[in-house]
């Protein structure tokens, strides 16, 4: 979609339907939408109309000015703040028909007296503590404030709708405790002659494993937005879909030789010859700056590219390769979005930054431009999309179509090496598999299983300072070829190699952008967390590779694997 700017967020209104609709069908009740924060970064008015749409019984965000926003920008459904400070502006929230969280008795008599001047009913719910030692009543306060909110409802000032409180998500047992005790409240409420119609603990995480917390009605933020709320469950898990896609754009590139400095401070330096892009995206927009040097990459031209250098305020540098011999000025570049389109997910840069997906989106800048996107608007932006793919086509006609892809969470060095085991089955003579990945990521550990799925002559250590390795068959099928592309410049020196590609099954770790030209390969993107544990470089270019390849290389922390097949041969997957 075209905007004229440079920084667009491009949020899914079908997502957002599709998420609400899956997650009143897991609820099976009222679903209320959180909106807080500018809709967790995404644009509280866009979505909440989505979600509204949808099916959301009302939406909810934390304060008045939050509310009153939604308000002026037309959201007439119903809308529940409820963390008020002692200057709180109960007439004007009261006015606008907005629902009001009251913590205190003295809360809730503020606003039943701003009703009263105004000649209205005010509708409010109680907010308690039931243990996460944060907003709301405490226990000893329930008693007179049930008792005032059931008086102050009989004179017609009030009307009572919900009662809700806040999980700790400090483990079953202690939400089950949490829930004992709001179901003491709950009762209280009922026996003071309140019967509430919205009763409400829990949020997304509780929604998707805790049906027993439910009672009838969901509170729902980071889900609404297709986000999961757990470390080892994605967004497809739980049948969600992400809305947002942050978009950027190629504003510069630049050539520059082997060893040239890059960004201030000069803390990368360029590997080789390659072509440097400038996106006009930095820490004012969101970017954080501790992803420089963390292995971030964003996609441009169907391909993932790293970030290197230091992240500026309004700019990064993102390292081509020789894929920038395909890149123009004006080329979309896509930091985040939905990993079924083939686009990195929101959670690589918040398992990098060791926090949670939510830090990320909600930290969203503010020049950023959030666009809503409807089904006739992704239908032409997938349009402009194939035009600009059908391009760059024509100015390179053997560049394959990316034909499938899938993405892995890999959490052992089991399960690294088994992974390798099963696409070793799958290959045969003239396959190509690019292996991409910050150091210790885990290549070599996966490039050893893969020589273990193809029966070949061991041990598959890393070929860092021989540049590639042979290893025969041990089954009479096609030999291995370990290249290590690190140290290779471009195209020309690989050709120098004079290696089989045809008749043998050849891993190139470093590869991507040496080798584009052919009719089909895989490339295996290897995403791991900042500063994320190995037992030591797993031959990445690394002091002693030897003795490297010797230890446990393999990663003892999450890794994501987004594994992509180009050309027919992968039409059908990869694995």
């Amino acid at each position: 979609m075209r905007t004229g700017s440079m920084r667009v967020a491009e949020i899914s209104l079908p997502a957002i339907r599709s998420n609400v609709r899956r997650i009143r069908e897991v609820s099976g009740g009222h679903l209320i939408a959180v909106m807080k924060a500018n809709g967790y970064g995404h644009g509280a008015a866009i979505c909440a109309r989505a979600a509204l749409e949808a099916g959301a019984t009302m939406i909810a965000v934390a304060d008045i000015e939050e509310a009153l926003a939604l308000r002026a920008a037309g959201i007439e459904g119903p809308v529940l703040c409820w963390l008020h400070g002692l200057r709180a502006d109960w007439r004007s929230a009261v006015e606008a028909g907005i629902e009001i969280g009251v913590s205190h008795l003295a809360q809730l008599d503020g606003v039943a007296e701003a009703a009263a001047g105004l000649g209205l009913t005010a509708a409010v719910q109680l907010k308690l503590d039931t243990g996460l030692s944060r907003n709301g009543a405490g226990v000893e306060e329930w008693p007179d404030l049930f008792a005032r909110a059931a008086e102050l409802q009989e004179a017609g000032s009030v009307r009572v709708r919900g009662i809700f409180s806040h999980l700790a998500n400090a483990g079953d047992d202690r939400d089950r405790a949490q829930a004992a005790r709001f179901d003491e409240a709950v009762a209280l409420l009922r026996t003071a002659g309140i019967e509430p119609e919205l009763i409400h603990l829990a949020a997304s995480a509780a929604t998707f494993t805790s049906p027993h917390l439910h009672y009838n009605t969901v509170r729902v933020g980071m889900s609404v937005f297709g986000y999961s709320p757990f470390a080892d469950r994605t967004s497809a898990d739980l049948g969600l879909t992400p809305a947002m896609t942050l978009r950027s754009e190629v504003v510069g590139l630049r050539s520059v030789p082997e060893g040239a400095g890059v960004s201030y401070g000069f803390n990368h330096v360029a590997q080789g010859d390659t072509t440097l892009a400038l996106v006009p995206m930095g820490y004012a927009d969101g970017l954080p700056r501790a992803l420089n040097g963390a292995g971030a990459t964003v996609a441009i031209a169907g391909r993932h590219c790293p970030i290197v250098g230091r992240i500026g305020m309004d700019q990064c540098i993102v390292d081509l390769g020789t894929l920038g011999r395909r890149v123009e000025v004006g080329d979309p570049v896509i930091l985040f979005g939905d990993p079924a389109t083939g686009v990195p997910p929101v959670e690589v840069w918040s398992e990098l930054m060791r926090t949670i997906n939510y830090e990320i989106v909600v930290g969203i800048g503010p020049r950023v431009l959030r666009v809503p996107v409807d089904e006739a608007d992704e239908e032409a932006s997938e349009d402009e999309a194939g035009v600009e793919a059908a391009d760059h086509a024509a100015d390179d006609p053997s560049v394959p179509v990316r034909a499938s892809e899938t993405s892995r969470s890999i959490d052992t060095p089991d399960d690294m090496h088994a992974l390798g085991i099963a696409l070793g089955r799958r290959l045969a003579a003239g396959d190509l598999v690019i292996l991409t990945g910050p150091l210790g990521a885990g290549k070599t550990t996966f490039a050893r299983g893969l020589g273990e799925g193809l029966g070949v002559r061991g041990p598959v250590t890393s070929p860092t300072f021989v540049l590639a390795r042979t290893h025969p068959s041990l089954v009479g099928g096609a030999p291995l070829v370990h290249l290590d592309a690190y140290r290779l410049r471009d195209a020309a020196e690989l050709d120098d190699l004079d290696l089989d590609f045809d008749g043998a099954v050849v891993v190139a770790e470093w590869g991507a952008g040496l080798i584009d030209t052919r009719e089909s390969w895989i490339e295996i993107v290897i995403e791991r967390p900042t500063g994320g544990a190995t037992g030591s470089d797993d031959g990445d270019g690394g002091e002693d590779d030897d003795a490297a390849d010797d230890a446990d290389e393999a990663p003892v922390e999450p890794r994501t694997l987004t594994i992509t097949g180009y050309g027919r041969r992968w039409a059908d997957g990869v694995l």
